[in-house]
């Protein structure tokens, strides 16, 4: 996978451990069914910069660890996702503050308060898809 640069992958509903840890080349990553990302799964995809995860209920330790260009994770599920760690995103974008996780608004305040997410920065879905809705493509002029 180090010159995959698009992972699209509809019909999954698991990634496991490791399962694309040090992919180099991908940049984004659509998960539309997975409900599960496993520990280490995406951990040293360096260039990775959006992962879009409309249906995940679980992220574990490390799982987008290191992704050095991380910068937007979608999650689009209407309940708050179990976060193994606070080290699931640690060596980003994301978790040193200069990156965002959108999630629907009516979840923002208790992304903010739940284990283990209540250090990372949140914003509303609504506010910046292209449609205003929480199923919408992300607006790249509204970041």
């Amino acid at each position: 996978c180090m010159t995959l640069p698009t992972l699209n992958l509809p019909n999954v509903t698991s990634i496991g451990t490791y399962a694309f840890n040090n992919c180099q080349g991908l940049t984004t990553v659509n998960l539309p069914s997975a409900t599960s990302i496993g520990t280490y799964s995406f951990q040293f995809c360096g260039v990775l910069t959006t992962v879009n995860l409309p249906s995940v209920t679980s992220i574990g330790t490390y799982a987008f660890g290191t992704c050095e260009a991380l910068t937007k994770v979608i999650l689009r599920s209407g309940t708050v996702a179990t976060l193994s760690s606070t080290n699931a995103f640690i060596n980003t974008p994301i978790a040193s503050g200069k990156g965002y996780i959108y999630v629907p608004r009516a979840l923002v305040d208790s992304y903010k308060s739940a284990t283990n997410w209540s250090t990372y920065q949140f914003r509303a879905l609504e506010d910046y898809t292209v449609d205003g809705t929480i199923t919408g493509a992300l607006d790249e002029s509204k970041i």
